[in-house]
């Protein structure tokens, strides 16, 4: 099962990125600009969601793409990571989920930016297998 965990500390402001599954694993870190989330959040909340994409870049990299899995109601999250702009090995995950999943996952987003809340927890349906 994979998952994707983001941590914010709103002092700096700093996203730190983690993402694996199975044995792939990887880490990001850039500068979060909270101003420019609305687009990605709208599309997050969509019904039905087309694609949805954050790209950060600064010092690191941290991409996260979500899109439709299939035709009946699963989701695809892809998460591209890498420690710097110029790094060579970037790290790209891919988990399944859910519109709920995504749903929470934005309202836990859109409450990050505020400075509400320092850690989200995106996990992998277990359903879903693969």
């Amino acid at each position: 099962m994979g998952k994707l965990v983001l941590t914010f500390d709103p002092e700096c402001p700093i996203l730190d990125a983690d993402v694996g599954r199975g044995h792939f694993r990887g880490h990001g870190q850039t500068y979060f600009p909270v101003k420019e989330l609305g687009d990605f959040l709208a599309g997050l909340r969509a019904y039905p969601l087309q694609r949805a994409n954050l790209t950060l870049k600064t010092p690191g990299v941290i991409a996260i793409a979500v899109f439709p899995a299939d035709g009946v109601g699963h989701l695809s999250v892809q998460v591209d990571v890498a420690e710097s702009i110029e790094a060579r090995d970037l790290a790209r995950v891919r988990l399944r989920t859910d519109y709920s999943r995504i749903t929470r996952f934005a309202d836990q987003l859109s409450l990050m930016a505020k400075g509400e809340i320092t850690e989200i927890i995106l996990e992998e349906d277990k359903t879903f297998g693969g």
